[in-house]
Parts: structure tokens; sequence; C-alpha cells
């Protein structure tokens, strides 16, 4: 049981790569540049570091390379314990919450956790598509030719017919989201998306064109994670992880009782709303998962964002834009910011700490009290929603 007097991890130092295609750089590299990024703008020595844990969702698949964490601490020049963790596009999130679990219960004072993944080594897209379906039900969905794309658009569809999600209201989420990635000099795609476009892409899982889902993407996000007495020593104004809840729903789309809500999303909102003594109309800003743009639709309804059913409709009035009652995905999401997997989810923590440190230049927003950040994994079978705050 936690120490009832830490209630919160300190993120001090943090750093990520551009995303994108980086074929010159190895995943030690893209690792390395992020880590020790992180470490000088925290102020820690390498040697100062109790354990280092490795966000990976593919190394297996993608580069035949397992044994992750001994690897990148090895390139790295970090000599203590080092562990990888797997869970699709939530590992980043849920090595982050190992952590948090490991601060607080006072066994370990600083800690680096890496979010990394290189995909760009598959240059043939069915590879690529295998690969990720590794992540659904291999007994019951993928071996019978199920898809990640696919298993979506199921639920793309599902929602379409009990809430009347338009395909437009789809494509705006793609179309909002690149115009905040405009604004943010990491991104993958900085070039401006017309509905248009998107809707007369080529179809990838009808009801999902293909401008509406994330392109394979190499990268690694680092941040440095704390006790906060001992962060007092590396920043006077550090930004605190407050909750952070993993949670899960049946892996398989057949078992669960329907397909227009995540429910393992809206399991881990309530939670940590619970524990904090807050709502979600206290949040100021989110970043979520949205592999695909009905993930970003069925993520803001399950978190309470909106009610259900009005995520097509609050994108489409620009509620979830910059300027918005609830910005989301300010750094553009995955979908624009780019996903190489396991990094996803760091990469989103660092959004929310350059909004809370006022580094988030064109995209800053104002009078923020509450972030969240929310991955997922697979089709939703795992989520870990985490909470913000200073």
């Amino acid at each position: 049981m936690a120490n009832p007097i830490l209630d919160k991890v300190a993120i001090v130092g943090y750093e990520m790569t551009d995303f994108g295609d980086l074929y010159e750089m190895g995943i030690a590299d893209m690792s390395n540049m992020a880590i020790n990024g992180a470490l000088r703008k925290a102020g820690v020595d390498s040697n100062e570091v109790d354990a280092l844990y490795v966000g990976n969702a593919g190394s297996g698949q993608f580069l035949g390379q397992e044994h992750l964490g001994c690897l990148i601490a090895s390139e790295s020049g970090i000599y203590t314990n080092a562990t990888s963790i797997e869970a699709s596009g939530a590992s980043g999130t849920a090595a982050m919450r190992i952590v948090t679990h490991g601060i607080l219960s006072g066994y370990m004072e600083r800690v680096v956790v890496v979010g990394v993944e290189k995909m760009t080594s598959l240059n043939k897209s069915a590879d690529t598509q295998e690969a990720l379906a590794t992540s659904l039900d291999t007994i019951w969905e993928s071996s019978m030719g199920a898809t990640l794309p696919g298993n979506f658009a199921l639920m793309a569809k599902a929602h379409m017919r009990e809430y009347g999600t338009t395909r437009e209201q789809m494509a705006q989420v793609a179309v909002k989201n690149h115009d905040h990635a405009r604004l943010n000099p990491r991104a993958q795609f900085s070039n401006k998306l017309r509905i248009e476009s998107v809707l007369n892409s080529k179809v990838l899982a009808d009801p999902i064109n293909i401008f509406e889902g994330c392109a394979a993407s190499d990268g690694a996000a680092a941040i440095v994670m704390m006790a906060p007495d001992v962060a007092e020593s590396y920043d006077s104004e550090p930004v605190f992880l407050r909750q952070s809840h993993q949670t899960h729903d049946y892996l398989s789309l057949q078992q669960r009782p329907n397909l227009h809500e995540l429910r393992s999303v809206r399991k881990g909102a309530e939670m940590g709303y619970k524990k904090l003594n807050i709502t979600a109309k206290d949040i100021s800003f989110a970043e979520v998962h949205d592999v695909y743009t009905i993930a970003e639709i069925l993520a803001i309804e399950a978190l309470g964002l909106v009610a259900p059913g009005e995520g097509g409709k609050a994108t489409e009035e620009g509620k979830t834009s910059l300027n918005g009652e609830i910005p989301v995905n300010t750094s553009g999401g995955l979908k624009a910011r780019g996903y190489p997997i396991g990094a996803s989810g760091v990469a989103q923590v660092i959004e929310i700490m350059d909004q809370f440190k006022g580094n988030a230049g064109e995209r800053q927003l104002k009078d923020i009290e509450w972030g969240l950040a929310q991955s997922l994994g697979g089709a939703g079978g795992t989520s870990v929603v985490s909470f913000f705050s200073r």
C-alpha cells in the first residue's frame, strides 16, 4: 500500500525525437537521444537513475529484437535495472504507471521512462498490418482475417447506427488534428488537410478512409519521474502525475456487449475522477488515442468530456479544437504528430508538460488546471487514463 503522505509523482525532465521516417536511426539511437535529452533538461546524471522502463509494442515483430530494456540501457549509459513493458498502443503509459507505483511505494526516487518504436524497417504495408493485428485476439480475430482498422471500422459503423454519427464528422477529427500539428515543429505531418481530401481518399476499411488513420512512424519520447521531495532539488515548479488507471475490456470484439463505446476508457476515467474528487468538467485539455478518427470520438465520450453520441457533433462544431471548450490533441494527436506505437503515450505526456510549462508555442493554452492523457491498446482491450496538474 502506498504511503498516504505521498499521493503524487513529479515529472521533471522530458524530451522526444521528431516522429516520422527516421531511416538513419536505430531503435537504440532514438532512445538514447530522448533519454539523454530528458536527463539534461532535468539536471540528472545517468548514475543517479534508479531504474529505466521502456514502453515498446513491437520490436520483436518489427525488428526481431527482444530484451529491449538491456539494449537501450547499455546504449544510453544507464547501468541500473531496465525493464521493457508491452501493452500495444498503451505501452508507454503502462510503463509510466508501473514507475508511479514504484515511486509511491518508496522503492525508487528517480526513474526514466522511454517509449520507443522503430516501424519503418517493415516496408510492406501487408507486413505492418500483420504486425499490428497481433494486438487483437489471434484466435478469434486476426487468424480469421481481422485487422486493426477493420475492427475500428466495425466500431465506427456501430456508433453511426446508434447515434447517427456521420463520415463528415469523423473526417473532421483528422482535419482538426492536422491543424493542430501545423503548430507543432516535431509533428510528422504539418500539412493542412481538407475535409474533401479525407472523404475522397482511398477506403482503408469502410467507413474509415486512409487519411483517417495513422502512418507507420519511428520515434522515441522520454520523461524523468521523481518523488516530489526529490524533485524540489531539480525543479521548483514540477508537473505532477496525480492518478493513472489501467483498465481492460474483452480483447475480442465479439465478447463485448456493444461496439459503440470504449468501456475500458470509461472505467479508468471514472476511477480517476472519483479518486481526485473532480469531474470531466474540470479537465482543461486532453491528449487521446486517435489511431483512427472514430477512436477519438469514442474516447472523448468515454472520458465524459462530451455526452455519449455527441463526439462527432462536438468535433464538427469546433468544441475540441485549440480554441474550443475542451481542446483535444493539441499536439496533432497520433494522426498528425505521428504514431510510433510505444512512444505515443509518453509523447502525450510531453505535450501535457509543454502546455503546463508554457512551452507549447502557437498552440499554447491559457488558464489550464487539469490535463488528461488517454492511451489505448489494440481496439480498446487495454486503456491507461492519467491525470496531471501543477
